[in-house]
């Protein structure tokens, strides 16, 4: 129980971030509260491609849930390097592109698409392989 609890820790932290793009593009959009705050200024700097990111993370971290412990912890190994290096790489681009350049938007869900592939290769190819060594022991 105690692994699957941590195994779900990502779905949430997705789910957040998803959520609190939804709310903030809500707020600026239809609520007026955050009119003119911070939270609408940082939406086309932060929060926008953090949510195009988190989107396409959700199906890779949903997956998760229902892997085995260690195909979970090899995902975690690309993860803890992977993520880090996509942000640094989305936030270097430009918010606003110019003729023959992408914006932050297209960047991260550039970055997403990257990095749920190399998931879902890596998640497939340390399943298959933990089942084979599972049926050569027997």
């Amino acid at each position: 129980m105690k692994k699957k609890l941590t195994q779900s820790i990502p779905v949430v932290l997705v789910l957040l971030v998803v959520g609190f793009g939804n709310f903030s593009q809500w707020c600026s959009a239809d609520g007026h509260i955050c009119n003119r705050t911070v939270l609408d200024r940082m939406i086309p700097y932060v929060t926008y491609p953090l949510y195009f990111f988190a989107l396409y993370l959700l199906p890779i971290t949903i997956i998760l849930v229902f892997v085995s412990n260690p195909v979970f912890k090899s995902w975690l190994k690309l993860a803890v390097w992977a993520v880090p290096l996509l942000l640094i790489f989305i936030s270097t681009q430009p918010v606003v592109g110019s003729f023959l350049s992408t914006n932050r938007d297209d960047t991260a869900r550039l970055a997403g698409e990257i990095f749920t592939v190399l998931s879902f290769v890596l998640i497939t190819w340390k399943y298959y392989t933990s089942r084979r060594a599972n049926s050569v022991k027997v």
